[in-house]
Formats: structure tokens, C-alpha cells, sequence
């Protein structure tokens, strides 16, 4: 596997040097064949390039197998207009990662925080909601209607629903076989409730699957009181 790595910038370098220095272990621990090579993107491809992600290597990326991406200090970056390209965005969007996959476990031997250890995955959809850079084809949907109001418009897709739904419940089959799905319908009842409508059409099709249904105000109330209760939390 081709593994291109890319440190970022703000603590990325720190994080990721930290991260490669277990992955090289295992890597010669067991033979597992992965190759990495280094580039720059963010402050430090702007400083040396003048834009925070080079065309050439955007070009390239589809020719890996994987990509380590470090945070970025986007809040320093001048506008995209001026090189300042907000990196992950631009994965984001241009390579459809939709999948956010957020592992959290309690480290064996330390006391968990709440009282009960936790081994849960949120598995989180990322190229719609209310991210104004993932709504409109061109611009965002971050509007300022007049000086004095501004107005974010949230996008919810059936087909976005169902396909981030289908990599939850095929997680769960293959964890402890139970799926929790967080959402507002109850005030959101539009955009919420067709992601909630899409999620139990998905449901139908994992029966060796239990569902769940939260209003994520009680989830995050579960996630201190019983964090146990939960296999993967669907967002």
C-alpha cells in the first residue's frame, strides 16, 4: 500500500510524527508492506508555493491507497482566493469522503472517567449539514442576507443518508450488532426526519441488527450516564 503522508500544520507535525513512528513499528513488526512518502500542504506548501495545496499534487491523490492528513490551522490561512485552500474540505469534497469514523475505548487499565468503560464507534456523514462548504455547487451556503442577518442553509440527502446509514450497520455486524441513530426530528422535522425515514429503510435490510432511536440531547446524557448502552452511534 502506497501511504501518502501529510503533516499539516499547528500541532499536525507534532501529531503525525507521533502517529508514524507507531505506524513504522508495526510496519516492521509484521510485514505489512506499507510505503510512505512525504509532501506538504497548508502554511507550509504556502510559504514555499504560495498555495496551501498544489494542483500537481491534488492531481495525484487518487493514486494512493491511503492518505494521513494532519490537523490544519485553517483559522491562520489567507483567503482561498490568496492560496488559502481549506485542505481537508477540499479532500472532503473533491475525493466524497463521506465517512467519518470516530473509535473511542477505555485504554485497558485506567479508570474510566464516568464510572463505566465505553467501546463505541460514531460513524458521522461529512459532505452534507449545515457545513456551509458542502451544501452548493458553487459559493457556500453561508448567506449574509443583509449586514445585520445571516442565514446557514442545511443540506439532507436521501441518497447521503442511506449510504453513511449502510457503513454503520455493516460496522455493527461485524461489532456488538446494535446501531444508534442520533438526530432532531422532533424539531428538525423535515431534513432530520428524512434522514431518520432513510435510516430505518437501510435497517430493513440488517435484521441481525438492533436500531436504536435518540434525540441527541438524551444521547449525549446516555454517553456520561451509561456511554456502555452504545455500540455505533450514527450521526
Amino acid at each position: 500500500m502506497r501511504i501518502l503522508v501529510l503533516p499539516g500544520d499547528g500541532i499536525g507535525p507534532e501529531i503525525v510524527a507521533a502517529a508514524m513512528e507507531v505506524l513504522r513499528a508495526l510496519n516492521r513488526a509484521h510485514g505489512l508492506g506499507l510505503d510512505f512518502e512525504e509532501d506538504v500542504v497548508g502554511l507550509d506548501s504556502f510559504q514555499r508555493h504560495g498555495t496551501t495545496l498544489r494542483p500537481e499534487l491534488a492531481a495525484r491523490l487518487a493514486g494512493y491507497d491511503g492518505i494521513i492528513l494532519g490537523p490544519l490551522d485553517t483559522a491562520a490561512y489567507p483567503a482561498p482566493e490568496k492560496g488559502g485552500i481549506n485542505v481537508s474540505a477540499w479532500f472532503r469534497t473533491k475525493l466524497d469522503l463521506y465517512a467519518s469514523i470516530r473509535p473511542a475505548r477505555t485504554p485497558p487499565g485506567l479508570e474510566p472517567p464516568c464510572g463505566k468503560p465505553l467501546d463505541l464507534v460514531i460513524v458521522r456523514e461529512l459532505t452534507e449539514g449545515f457545513y456551509a462548504d458542502r451544501n452548493m455547487a458553487e459559493g457556500n451556503a453561508d448567506l449574509l442576507a443583509t449586514p445585520d442577518v445571516a442565514i446557514s442553509l442545511r443540506k439532507v440527502t436521501r441518497a447521503g443518508s442511506e449510504r453513511i446509514a449502510r457503513r454503520a450497520f455493516e460496522l455493527a455486524r461485524r461489532r456488538q450488532g446494535r446501531v444508534t441513530v442520533a438526530h432532531k426530528a422532533n424539531v428538525m422535522k423535515r431534513s432530520d426526519g428524512l434522514f431518520l425515514d432513510a435510516v430505518r429503510t437501510v435497517a430493513a435490510h440488517f435484521g441481525d441488527v438492533e436500531l436504536d432511536e435518540l434525540i441527541v440531547d438524551a444521547m449525549a446524557a446516555w454517553l456520561v450516564r451509561d456511554p456502555g448502552r452504545f455500540d455505533v452511534i450514527l450521526a
